[in-house]
C-alpha cells in the first residue's frame, strides 16, 4: 500500500512537475526523489555551495538563481562562470567525479534549492525503479555536461 502524500509534499511535487529538469520522471520517482532529498531556502548573497568543499550532492534550482564563481589567483578575486535560474542545476561535476567543488555558487535572490545527495544516485541496488531513477539522473547529467562543454568551445574559439 503506498503512504499518502501530505498536503505540502503534493505541492512539492507539483512544483517539481512544473520544471523541465523533472520531466522524465514518472510521478513515482518523482516521489521517490522528495523523500530522498532535502528543500532548502537560501537567502539572497548566500553561499549554498563553496569552492573546495567536499560534500557530494548536486541542486536543482526550484525557484530563483544563483552565480557561479570561480577563483582567479589574484588574492580574493572571483570572475563569475554564469548564472543559473529556477529549472538549472549544479553540483553535477563534484557529484560525477568525486572530486572537491570547483567553483562558488551564491544565492542572487531568495533562492530554493532541492538538494540530493550522491548516496542516493551511486547507491549499488538490485531495485529496478531506482536503477531506473539512477539512469535518468546520469543522462540528465551528460546532456548538461555536454552542453557545458559545447559553450565553452565556442567561447576558446572566439579567443583564437
Amino acid at each position: 500500500m503506498e503512504k499518502k502524500l501530505s498536503e505540502e509534499e503534493e505541492k512539492k511535487i507539483k512544483i517539481m512537475q512544473a520544471l523541465s529538469f523533472f520531466k522524465p520522471f514518472t510521478g513515482e520517482e518523482l516521489v521517490l526523489i522528495l523523500a530522498t532529498s532535502r528543500w532548502l531556502k537560501c537567502s539572497a548573497g548566500e553561499p549554498v555551495v563553496r569552492e573546495g568543499d567536499t560534500e557530494c550532492s548536486f541542486y536543482i534550482i526550484l525557484k530563483g538563481s544563483v552565480e557561479v564563481q570561480k577563483k582567479t589567483g589574484v588574492a580574493h578575486l572571483k570572475k563569475t562562470l554564469g548564472l543559473l535560474s529556477t529549472g538549472q542545476c549544479f553540483g553535477e561535476m563534484s557529484l560525477v567525479t568525486g572530486e572537491t567543488r570547483n567553483a562558488d555558487v551564491i544565492a542572487c535572490t531568495e533562492t530554493y534549492v532541492l538538494k540530493i545527495d550522491a548516496a542516493v544516485l551511486n547507491k549499488d541496488t538490485d531495485s529496478f525503479k531506482m536503477r531506473s531513477l539512477q539512469f535518468k539522473f546520469y543522462k540528465i547529467f551528460a546532456e548538461i555536461l555536454a552542453k557545458r562543454l559545447n559553450a565553452l568551445d565556442r567561447e576558446f574559439v572566439k579567443l583564437y
